[in-house]
């Protein structure tokens, strides 16, 4: 057994076993931890499933892009609607999540239907499958014909260890607050979401799995400024040139062609077909990437213009400098 190719195949899928591993814990958290083990369960059956009914040849059979963008797509608009909410309630325009009484609905509702939530299971189930095939086609080309053992020997090491991990960090991680561990959620998950569909659609990232890490950063910083920006509404009152007002009046009715309960998705979808077209009809397709990030940026301040809207209009309005002024005299005169 080679002890190269083992060390390889652990270090490989340990990466992939860890994304994997972050999804799990997101589920778990705030969908249940039933609903994250069975998703997980299934997914490893599938797999199983998969590799003994097809062996070496399941690389020639399973589209992996296919199965990126697909499984993209889901984590993206699921890790919107979490991270669309989050942005709401830290501006003070959505109510924040009464932990307690959540706890007592859930607790009710489960006694009353059982603890499934099929979204939760839906999600941890395509995270782990995903990661899981990335797994075997590592396996697959680390080993090659003589040193499959050695490959899975490897994967199966990692899985181990990062399965540890997971029961060490799942204890302090229920001790964080829902709101701010949903904020973080929905920025992990929109940031896999992002990664899996741009690779399946042709975008090359940075040193691959290792721009998740930007993109996290990415997506935490553009929706603390949205947080900042729903806080602090500006107005420009009379200020507002023609140019820009013909502009907005524009923008408004094409996007009221769109508004709806599922803007947001269906903002973010056109940002991924677009960036499709763009990685299939240009060569080399350098900054898809960033393309990609910026559209679901841009999505994310789409799907909250409304909000924008109604933080101006909740505004006070600025006194007006003729009554500013006499009070500034009438205060001056009291002084002296």
């Amino acid at each position: 057994m080679s002890a190269l190719v083992v060390l390889s195949s652990f270090l490989a899928a340990g990466v992939e076993w860890v994304e994997a591993l972050t999804i799990v814990l997101a589920v778990g958290l705030y969908r249940g931890w039933r609903n994250a083990v069975l998703g997980m369960a299934l997914a490893f059956a599938a797999l199983l499933a998969l590799v003994a009914v097809l062996g070496t040849a399941v690389g020639g059979v399973v589209s992996l892009p296919l199965a990126r963008t697909v499984v993209g797509v889901f984590l993206l608009l699921f890790g919107l609607k979490w991270l669309h909410k989050a942005i709401l309630r830290s501006s003070g325009l959505k109510a924040l999540h009464d932990e307690e009484a959540a706890f007592v609905e859930t607790r009710e509702q489960l006694e009353r239907q059982g603890a499934l939530h099929w979204v939760g299971v839906g999600t941890s189930f395509n995270g782990v499958f995903l990661e899981g095939l990335e797994v075997v086609f590592i396996v697959i080309a680390l080993g090659g014909l003589n040193s499959v053992p050695a490959a899975t020997t490897g994967a199966l090491s990692a899985l181990a260890v990062v399965a540890v991990a997971g029961l060490v960090l799942r204890r302090p991680l229920t001790h964080v607050p829902e709101n701010a561990m949903k904020y973080v959620v929905g920025i992990m998950l929109t940031s896999f979401g992002t990664f899996f569909a741009g690779e399946g659609i042709g975008v090359v990232w940075w040193q691959s799995d290792l721009s998740l890490l930007p993109l996290v950063a990415v997506y935490a910083a553009a929706s603390l400024a949205l947080v900042w920006a729903l806080r602090h509404p500006l107005s420009f009152g009379e200020t507002r040139v023609a140019v820009v007002r013909a502009a907005r009046s524009v923008v408004t009715e094409v996007w009221g062609l769109f508004v709806g309960d599922g803007s947001l998705a269906i903002a973010c979808l056109a940002v991924v077909a677009a960036v499709a077209v763009y990685t299939t009809r240009v060569a080399g397709a350098r900054f898809a990437g960033l393309m990609l990030v910026a559209g679901v940026i841009l999505s994310v301040g789409i799907g909250l213009s409304g909000a924008f809207r109604a933080a101006v209009a909740a505004k006070p309005a600025a006194e007006p400098e003729p009554e500013a002024a006499a009070h500034r005299e009438v205060a001056a005169e009291s002084v002296s």
